[in-house]
């Protein structure tokens, strides 16, 4: 049987663990968006827009937003069992997240559907760009507030992590 010391040391090894993960998973996130943007602007400045390759790298984006959000939904349920004591805090903060899950998955397949609707119009081109940039913001929003939400919550030595943290 485990002393209470040894649980808790295994469990705070099991969320840096997770902190690791969710990190490293922003971390190719940010850089996935950053580069679609960057390639989607360069388009922009082309007399035609390539819009089934956009409509590819944008399917790309959105299954890697359905993975990472799904990884997050379980870490955030790791987190609320770990924290029994903030569980209300917990549960309210992981409610917020699957509502930005669902929110900026559903703009971001209504902008893969209008852009294969869209074919050379351009208007459409123009109105998707807008559109992704700020799909792009918000998701950045939420990543930060996610990251603030983590930071809360796991009990790992913060200041030792602080410069490398998101």
């Amino acid at each position: 049987m485990k002393t209470q010391n040894e649980s808790n040391t295994q469990n705070e090894t099991n969320l840096e663990r997770l902190y690791g993960q969710w990190k490293a998973e922003h971390e190719q996130l940010d850089r996935h968006a950053t580069e679609l943007t960057e390639w989607v602007a360069e388009q922009s400045k082309q007399r035609a827009a390539q819009f089934r390759e956009t409509v590819r790298r944008l399917d790309d984006l959105s299954s890697r937003l359905k993975a990472h959000f799904d990884n997050e939904e379980a870490i955030g349920l790791e987190l609320r069992v770990s924290q029994c004591g903030s569980a209300s805090i917990a549960k309210a903060a992981q409610r917020q997240s699957e509502k930005d899950h669902a929110n900026i998955s559903k703009r971001l397949k209504h902008l893969i559907d209008r852009m294969q609707d869209g074919e050379t119009e351009c208007d459409v081109w123009k109105s998707g760009v807008h559109e992704l940039d700020l799909i792009i913001d918000v998701l950045e929003q939420h990543e930060e507030q996610e990251s603030e939400n983590v930071c809360y919550f796991l009990p790992i030595d913060a200041e030792s992590d602080e410069a490398k943290r998101p």
